[in-house]
């Protein structure tokens, strides 16, 4: 039920983004549309305090699906072409998978189980909303960018794991979901990671250009 919920408040977020096209204040729309992301995002770190889970080794925001989170933000308050694409190509797949096999963090509560399917859905919400209403399209080449720069994170983050002994984007140990694209023993998954990343960033570069043409007025 939390997918479905969450395919009838983004489609209802979609048709109004629409609307509000059309009506002259979509601009206005988008920074609502912020504030509601940015205050979930604030009410759920002071929620974790608050019930004493907050850890460096699990609630920072360094997961894909977070720094997807952070940077579709952006993409609201100011349409940025790098992070639509980032968010397009890697962070949409990634949600994806996320709502297919989830796997909560802090527990498997009311809160956190619609928490997890609003965010994760964000996550493919506003790349399609950037494509339908803002149109915008990834540039030539794009996924060639979107693939460089994933593997800095992913450098980045096995870093700050060491630093924290933490296992953000599941980079010291594989994920516990059940899914057919996690590769076992460690560090297999980590190669399906890079294999299948690629053939999202691909796949997707590929259907948002072939299919997403940008509407000239």
């Amino acid at each position: 039920w939390g997918l479905l919920f969450s395919i009838v408040v983004y489609g209802i977020l979609l048709w109004a983004g629409m609307y509000a096209k059309q009506n002259g204040f979509e601009e206005k729309y988008r920074y609502f549309l912020a504030g509601i992301f940015i205050i979930r995002e604030v009410y759920l770190f002071a929620y974790i305090f608050q019930i004493g889970q907050f850890t460096l080794q699990d609630s920072l925001p360094l997961h894909l699906c977070n720094i997807s989170y952070i940077f579709l933000i952006i993409v609201l308050l100011k349409p940025n072409y790098f992070l639509f694409e980032f968010v397009l190509m890697l962070g949409l797949a990634g949600a994806l998978q996320s709502l297919i096999t989830p796997e909560l963090t802090h527990g498997y509560s009311d809160y956190f189980f619609l928490d997890y399917y609003f965010s994760h859905s964000a996550i493919i919400f506003v790349p399609l909303y950037a494509l339908i209403i803002l149109n915008m399209k990834p540039r030539d080449r794009s996924w060639l960018r979107v693939f460089y720069f994933g593997n800095l994170v992913l450098l980045s983050v096995y870093f700050l794991n060491l630093l924290f002994n933490s296992n953000y984007i599941y980079l010291m140990e594989a994920p516990k979901a059940n899914h057919p694209l996690i590769l076992h023993p460690y560090p297999m998954h980590l190669i399906g990671f890079e294999i299948f990343g690629f053939l999202h960033i691909v796949f997707i570069y590929w259907l948002s250009r072939k299919y997403f043409v940008p509407k000239t007025i």
